[in-house]
């Protein structure tokens, strides 16, 4: 019992060293690239309020001059506007841009003067960000190429997603025995993947900031749910987890879904998109389950004790952390409103 209540501690220590509110943005950056008569460029982004330092001149092609020098353009508060001109020769699909913005990614909106557009995402792969001008006039790009990003965006969501990582640990510390952890984590996965296609395709629309205020709500009623437990007065979480699993895996789903919906992904690459999105979250997850186990296995062999006020001591720190971003949170949605 006392190992068990040392691998809490050090797991919660772990987690809980970010706090940030807004645990869903996944630092994407959403762009439009338009091309103008006689080779003339313009790249436009809206930062995020206060972090218009984040982001730079793009690098061009050698052929390329950058019109509006180290810094931007910005017609107005909201958005950085760079100008670039390619004299010689337009951009073609040979070209790449790359951008050195601290993101993780991009979604770029292309319109080019024959009149056509394209839109396409384009994760952080190095120190810059590579936007490959063939995806931009060619479509989506292979089936390969969009699971890769997505999958990738959707492993890093949920390793990033503290508040999710959170509810999952909280999980672990509430069930007992390996057949009722399979279905807590399966009833967890099916809840949010349903939400998550739902509100994905756009059939359920729900708000993100009161969503991600109730996300910690159910954080907090879960930690409270654990020291009823560690009491000896174990509720109906504890009794049958896998439906608390189900029911707020449902609200954690359209946090997943509002992260994704903001990239502003075109029609034909939605399902793609979701697929794939969801596949990365579903391996990030497992991946925090195994490491969980490993060093609870890892422990088991320390044979450490520890004290028995100890054990509570996670419950607790749960709770405190889950109060504190739903006051965060409410406190955002009172002062938009």
């Amino acid at each position: 019992m006392m190992r068990r209540a040392a691998l809490r501690c050090l797991m919660l220590a772990l987690l809980t060293l970010p706090s940030a509110a807004a645990a869903h943005d996944l630092g994407i950056a959403r762009a439009r690239l338009e091309e103008m008569p006689g080779g003339r460029y313009v790249l436009e982004v809206e930062p995020p309020p206060g972090l218009a330092e984040l982001f730079a001149a793009p690098e061009l092609p050698a052929r390329c001059v950058n019109e509006s020098g180290r810094g931007p353009i910005s017609p107005d508060q909201g958005t950085l506007r760079y100008a670039f001109v390619c004299a010689e020769e337009p951009l073609t699909a040979r070209d790449v841009l790359r951008l050195s913005w601290q993101r993780q990614g991009v979604m770029v909106t292309a319109r080019w003067s024959d009149g056509s557009a394209a839109r396409q995402f384009f994760a952080r792969m190095s120190d810059v960000i590579e936007v490959p001008l063939a995806a931009l006039q060619a479509g989506p790009g292979s089936i390969a190429d969009a699971a890769k990003r997505y999958l990738g965006l959707g492993i890093e969501h949920i390793l990033l997603g503290v508040d999710h990582l959170l509810f999952v640990f909280g999980l672990l510390l509430i069930v007992n025995g390996p057949w009722t952890l399979v279905k807590t984590i399966t009833a967890f996965t099916v809840a949010h993947s349903i939400t998550l296609a739902l509100a994905t395709l756009g059939l359920v629309e729900v708000p993100s900031r009161p969503v991600d205020a109730a996300i910690a709500l159910s954080i907090a009623f879960l930690g409270a749910e654990i020291l009823r437990a560690r009491q000896g007065r174990p509720g109906l979480t504890a009794s049958r987890p896998w439906l608390a699993a189900f029911a707020f895996g449902l609200l954690h789903g359209l946090g997943f879904a509002g992260a994704l919906t903001e990239l502003g992904l075109a029609a034909r690459e939605i399902p793609l998109a979701l697929l794939f999105f969801n596949l990365g979250v579903e391996i990030g997850q497992l991946m925090f389950v195994a490491a969980f186990l490993a060093l609870a296995w890892a422990l088991r062999q320390l044979q450490v004790s520890w004290p028995r006020w100890a054990e509570s001591l996670p419950a607790y720190a749960i709770g405190t952390v889950a109060a504190f971003w739903f006051i965060e949170r409410t406190s955002a949605i009172v002062a938009v409103s």
